[in-house]
């Protein structure tokens, strides 16, 4: 017999407020949200974004809420679709639990909405929790991979989680608030397939956007099957898991005593590349702090990975075709040759030029069965390096279980707001002009209503 998974999740939903939420998961929204609005900037010129921008019908200074933390405005639902684009057309938004983006889906829905309403900054942390909370229990219900099995996880549960998150900022009760996440469960999809072109970042932003007209679509009245989640063979979870693996009858018990946001948390990204690349640039760059090296004296680099690992980011398209945001050889090659890895790794005159070609070439990948295999495959590289240095000499690295920025390593405030002033400036905004905003957003829960954040 299933357990009513979507009635658990929705009234969950329906009746948490900011006083239930432990202090560590209130500051791991307040780090979450100030770090995608900093992402979002540095997206605003992507191809994507501009693509999405041209596309929505609804600009104009007198809509609901703003583009971009721009001048221009358009309505809940696509100011939520360009900024969701926006955010995810950069690969520096932070990640949660089974390789999910959170931040990039909610932040946009609830500041969009929360701008229309006037929420207050307390209303939209306990709405991400809504949001967050229930996604991280059903992203555990199946042992298999979602990446492994196709599905782009963030575009596939997006949708389900903002319903969840905007339900519980607009107050609904918990009949209303099932009937969004029924008709949310709807819109699921994304494929991996889509993985470093437009269509990626699109998928997430249509998943965003598909949880606010949920939200409409329940407050007018609109029916959904109340089982949407667990219905055997029928529904989301079942559809998303054609093995069959999916857990759906074990209940949720602990809601409201633990907290995922507590002990999986957020995790912020250092370098503007993917997950799989975060620990090795810290390998990277931690030997040539310590060792000096510098690029003339490597001969070659061993990048170590376990064999579960491997099997996963040997079947990325990003192998194949080169995609600068995703390229661990240009990332390895920024931190020895620029001693640090920033935006202007990613752009053609420094990936072009014939040194950092040369040293790319150098990067091996070394798949070794003695790495234990991650919880999230999505973790990528070990951070074990190993450097081949003229001479014979080879200086090592080892393996570390998480890269800074990571939940368990968090990074400060300080190190947080130069990410977000450097997200600001590759977007072209004033880092000066845009301290006000990382202030408030990095102290959420003071603020008084959203709608007047600026940047």
């Amino acid at each position: 017999m299933p357990a009513p998974l979507s009635r658990t999740l929705a009234e969950f939903a329906s009746a948490l407020s900011f006083e239930h939420l432990p202090a560590r998961a209130v500051e791991a929204v307040r780090i979450g949200m100030a770090d995608t609005v900093g992402v979002m900037l540095s997206g605003v010129d992507m191809p994507v974004s501009r693509h999405a921008l041209a596309t929505i019908g609804t600009r104009g200074p007198n809509q609901e809420a703003r583009l971009q933390f721009g001048r221009e405005r358009a309505s809940v639902a696509d100011a939520t679709l360009v900024n969701a684009v926006t955010t995810s057309s950069v690969v520096f938004d932070d990640v949660a639990f089974a390789g999910c983006h959170t931040s990039t889906v909610l932040m946009p829905a609830l500041l969009a909405e929360g701008e229309r309403i006037g929420a207050s900054g307390r209303a939209v942390i306990a709405a991400y929790a809504a949001g967050y909370e229930p996604w991280a229990r059903l992203s555990e219900r199946d042992p298999d991979s979602y990446s492994g099995k196709g599905w782009h996880a963030t575009a596939c549960f997006g949708a389900v989680a903002v319903s969840l998150a905007l339900a519980n900022l607009r107050g609904f009760n918990a009949a209303t608030t099932l009937r969004a996440l029924g008709i949310a469960a709807s819109m699921s999809g994304g494929i991996t397939a889509s993985f470093d072109t437009d269509v990626g970042p699109f998928q997430i932003g249509r998943a965003a956007a598909g949880g606010v007209l949920a939200a409409r679509l329940a407050e007018a009245g609109m029916s959904a099957p109340v089982d949407a989640l667990e219905r055997p063979g029928r529904g989301m979870m079942a559809a998303l898991s054609p093995k069959g693996a999916v857990d759906l009858d074990t209940p949720i018990g602990d809601f409201g005593k633990a907290w995922r946001l507590e002990t999986v948390g957020i995790n912020v990204k250092q370098y503007p590349f993917g997950n799989m690349a975060q620990r090795a640039i810290d390998g990277v760059l931690d030997l040539v702090e310590a060792h000096d090296i510098r690029p003339a004296d490597v001969e070659r680099i061993e990048l170590l990975i376990s064999d579960a690992q491997y099997a996963v980011i040997s079947k990325s398209p990003s192998v194949i075709n080169f995609v600068p945001s995703h390229s661990v050889p240009l990332a390895v090659a920024a931190a020895i040759i620029e001693r640090g890895v920033t935006f202007a790794a990613l752009g053609e005159p420094f990936y072009s030029r014939p040194d950092v070609q040369a040293l790319m070439r150098r990067v091996e990948t070394v798949a070794d069965s003695a790495i234990a295999a991650d919880t999230q495959p999505n973790l990528g590289f070990s951070g074990g390096v190993r450097i081949h240095l003229a001479g014979g000499r080879v200086v090592e690295a080892p393996s570390v279980d998480y890269a800074r920025g990571h939940w368990t390593r968090p990074m400060s405030e300080e190190e947080l707001w130069r990410k977000f002033a450097s997200c600001a400036q590759a977007g072209k905004r004033d880092a000066a002009g845009v301290r006000s905003l990382f202030e408030s957003l990095i102290r959420l829960d003071t603020v008084e209503t959203v709608a007047g954040l600026d940047a």
